[in-house]
């Protein structure tokens, strides 16, 4: 067949059929345009990182830990010709508006909690550190000024020139920070940003034992110099303890692109249910528009076509409408693109997204043929079976399908939803659990979808003769009732699913926070400064204080056998074991548990002339241990040897200071150590207290947990409503399936509506009738999508994230009432045309 029979064939077979046409392309480009925004966003903002990936480190390579870097490798950094190296250190701490308190009275501070980064040496590399106003670093910066982000001076009502008092000591601000390259803009931040030079660090006194701060080492390569190569060289300098890394550009924001995969991934699977969901409208649309071209294929079998040719051709057709569809979803695609990039804007770094991405382009393309051409198989498969004497008999239908044929139907498109399931994630373990999951729940709507028309079947004979109708139309052959069910219900599910999850942690971050939970925590309080600090806390009336010391260590052994050779076995708990393993540890000693700890394994503190040590239950897990394992740390290059003589469970949601590892008294008393502390404040008196430690102890930090899980909170806040956009499309879709269907049946519907309005119905009882049918369709969507969506919710919050579970009947109520009102909305807008249809219309029709 020459192309330009095929588009003749297309142009003659579309007469009459081109609202079903439009369905069909609707139906498509709704979920290829879910499709192309995922992978587009999560493609461009992954490429953007890579491009800007330079600027993003601010160098060639970093070697970063909590701990100073070894000596030995800057002297193999100092050795490579041309390579320049500047040391960056970076921690929590509170600053002060200068000059306030002539009298002493800590009352008349204004404090903030700010993130200060030193820098000494040439800063950025790559880049460009933009300061208001426009000089270098190293010129604005001295053992007596500071650099400070422009929120800073906002919050304390400073300007350029005032004084800073950090750590004690006065700084003038000498500039503010209008961009720094390696600080993604959007990114979760405890404060505000502010830069010294290593003298005015020096100056302030907190750098000291137990301060927590980061070491970074930025290292400029010269041109053509293998970054990698140097980049293991260093790795290799390191003493495999886990407490340094080294980064290459090329890894820049680790934790941002894996996070960006785990994304796509989630979201790539939510947009194609959106395109499946579109499948299950095409299929509805074929079958329909099939319906009214038996005639002429039994005329193109009686010219000779085989029925092969007749299935090719009518495929051929269903594949040009899909690369149609396709580049119709590019295009929506794109703009909800765009207006997800909006929507996140100050969530992730989306000014470096670049819109063009060709491969989601490609990928929403290959997609939307593959599910146009997958699920017109099943509707065409009949073409086969239509027999050529029909020309001379119109009531000859198709041959029935046998059991083997219908098999193989159904096998080729579970074959190919699994496909493309497992291309979208990337995953043959996520491909297959999706596909299972969406073959158990597309069963589960259509058996309730099949149990509405069964029972629907018998109305009561006393019911009203609109109520009746709408009843008997759900069992109408050629009906909608299943197709449309499945797609709302799984539409409801996936947007009910995502709002119960983001609402409920976010009333867990916020408003759900026990009466005893500490509002603040103080961390780098040293053992003197402590009793000072509890009676500020005491004279502004704070409750439930606690305070415990901290004794950092790492792990030698486990049984005997050194850390290094467990890391690199195949170790029982996994990555996350592995790294256990390797990190620094935090221990405490107490004489009794907090209330929020109970042993479920062993007895505390019961071995006689034996260092004890428990463990949390789950940690215990990570670690591979239990209780009578032996437990070696190295306690600032002291050896500690302790056995672990019981594991307990923690209720962390009570938010007080909890330990994965906690010691008996009488063996760490005598280590380096700090103190941590928490207390719940009245409202509104934290920024008093964060203000009078500013004052008297400025190396102590004080962190807000309202102010923190209030920006959590406003993050996934901004999170869901990108997410739920695509669960918004998969309900337009589903919407689209049942007024597709309904403008299918137009002709239908036309005659039904004119013999209804002879019989004695009229116009208003019609509708009511209509109505009915949708609204029923759409009850019985919600209900199902509903359970399943809190089902889900469920799953996530009690399972994943350990919240508890609170029946939400609002949103619940909510979901089923509005897709009612969308499902009949969207049916009786489709069914315009055949209520407008005057009696006498529809029955000359007839006649004829």
């Amino acid at each position: 067949m020459t192309v330009a029979t095929f588009f003749c064939h297309l142009r003659r077979e579309s007469r009459g059929s081109r609202g079903k046409l439009v369905f069909f392309v609707a139906c498509l480009a709704i979920g290829v345009a879910a499709v192309v925004a995922v992978a587009g966003f999560c493609a461009g903002l992954d490429r953007g990182v890579r491009d800007e990936a330079r600027k993003l480190l601010a160098a060639d390579l970093d070697a970063r830990g909590y701990h100073p870097i070894p000596t030995a490798l800057h002297e193999t950094i100092d050795r490579i010709a041309g390579a320049r190296r500047t040391e960056v250190l970076e921690m929590l701490t509170l600053v002060a508006v200068a000059g306030e308190t002539p009298t002493g009275d800590p009352a008349a501070v204004r404090s903030q909690l700010v993130e200060l980064k030193c820098v000494a040496g040439e800063y950025p590399f790559y880049g460009e550190l933009t300061l208001d106003p426009t000089q270098p670093l190293a010129e604005l910066l001295d053992a007596h000024s500071a650099v400070v982000a422009p929120e800073l001076l906002s919050r304390l009502g400073l300007r350029r020139g005032d004084r800073l008092r950090i750590g004690g000591e006065d700084f003038r601000i000498a500039a503010s920070i209008v961009a720094e390259p390696d600080r993604i803009a959007g990114a979760f931040t405890l404060g505000p940003r502010v830069l010294l030079s290593a003298a005015g660090l020096e100056r302030t006194g907190l750098e000291q034992l137990g301060s927590r701060i980061r070491y970074r080492t930025l290292v400029r390569l010269p041109a053509g110099a293998d970054v990698e190569a140097v980049a293991q060289a260093l790795r290799d300098l390191l003493p495999g303890d886990g407490r340094h890394r080294v980064e290459t550009y090329r890894e820049a924001q680790p934790e941002l692109r894996q996070g960006l995969r785990r994304m796509e991934r989630y979201l790539g699977l939510a947009a194609l249910l959106s395109l499946l969901i579109g499948g299950v409208g095409v299929a509805q649309t074929v079958r329909a528009w099939l319906a009214g071209r038996m005639d002429a294929i039994a005329v193109l079998k009686c010219l000779g076509y085989r029925p092969r040719e007749v299935l090719g051709l009518y495929l051929g057709q269903a594949a040009f409408l899909g690369l149609l569809s396709s580049l119709l979803g590019i295009l929506l695609g794109w703009a909800v693109q765009w207006v997800t990039v909006r929507l996140l804007a100050g969530v992730l770094p989306v000014e470096q997204i670049a819109l063009w991405q060709p491969s989601a382009l490609i990928r929403g393309l290959v997609l939307g043929i593959g599910v146009g051409v997958l699920f017109s198989i099943p509707p065409l498969a009949a073409a086969r079976r239509v027999p050529p004497v029909r020309v001379l008999r119109r009531d000859a239908e198709p041959i029935p399908a046998s059991r083997w044929a219908h098999g193989m139907t159904a096998g080729i498109l579970l074959a190919g939803i699994l496909g493309l399931a497992v291309w979208q994630a990337g995953s043959p373990l996520l491909g297959g659990l999706f596909t299972g999951a969406l073959i158990a729940t597309t069963a589960v709507l259509a058996a309730a979808a099949y149990a509405l028309t069964r029972l629907a079947a018998r109305p009561r004979r006393f019911a009203r003769l609109w109520l009746r109708q709408g009843l008997a139309a759900l069992t109408q052959p050629g009906g909608s009732t299943v197709s449309a069910t499945v797609a709302l219900g799984l539409g409801v599910l996936v947007v009910l699913s995502m709002v119960l999850v983001e609402r409920q942690l976010s009333a867990q971050l916020l408003d759900d926070l026990p009466e005893e939970a500490p509002t603040v925590f103080f961390v780098d309080v040293q053992p003197d400064q402590w009793p000072g600090v509890e009676a500020l806390l005491g004279r502004e009336g704070a409750r439930f204080i606690d305070s415990v010391p901290v004794v950092m260590a790492r792990f030698s052994a486990i049984d005997a056998i050194p850390v290094a050779e467990l890391a690199d076995l195949d170790h029982p708990g996994g990555d996350e074991g592995r790294w256990a393993l390797r990190r620094e540890q935090r221990l405490t000693y107490l004489d009794q548990l907090p209330a929020d700890n109970k042993i479920v394994e062993g007895a505390l503190w019961h071995l006689e002339g034996i260092a004890e040590v428990s463990l949390e239950k789950e940690y215990a897990d990570e670690l591979g241990v239990g209780v009578g394992s032996v437990l070696t740390f190295d306690v600032q290059g002291v050896e500690l040897e302790l056995v672990v003589s019981s594991l307990r469970t923690v209720d962390w949601r009570t938010f007080g200071i909890n330990f994965f590892l906690v010691v008996e008294p009488g063996v760490l008393e005598e280590a380096p150590q700090q103190r941590i502390a928490a207390a719940r404040l009245p409202s509104g008196r934290e920024q008093a207290v964060q203000d009078a430690l500013a004052v008297a102890y400025p190396n102590v930090t004080m962190i807000q947990i309202r102010e923190v899980l209030a920006k959590i909170a406003a993050i996934l806040a901004q999170l869901s409503r990108g997410v739920r956009l695509l669960g918004v499309l998969t309900v337009v879709a589903g919407l689209a399936i049942l007024a597709g269907a309904v403008s299918a049946g137009s002709l239908r519907r036309g005659t039904e509506v004119a013999l209804l309005k002879t019989l004695g119905m009229t116009r208003r009882q019609v509708v009511a009738g209509f109505a009915t049918e949708y609204a029923l369709v759409g009850l019985v969507a919600a209900v199902i999508g509903s359970v399943g969506g809190g089902g889900v919710a469920w799953l996530v919050l009690t399972r994943g994230m350990e919240i508890p579970w609170e029946f939400p009947l609002f949103h619940f109520t909510g979901a089923i009432v509005g897709t009612v009102l969308l499902a009949v909305f969207a049916g009786l807008a489709s069914s315009g045309g055949a209520l407008r249809r005057r009696p006498v219309e529809a029955l000359r029709a007839v006649e004829g």
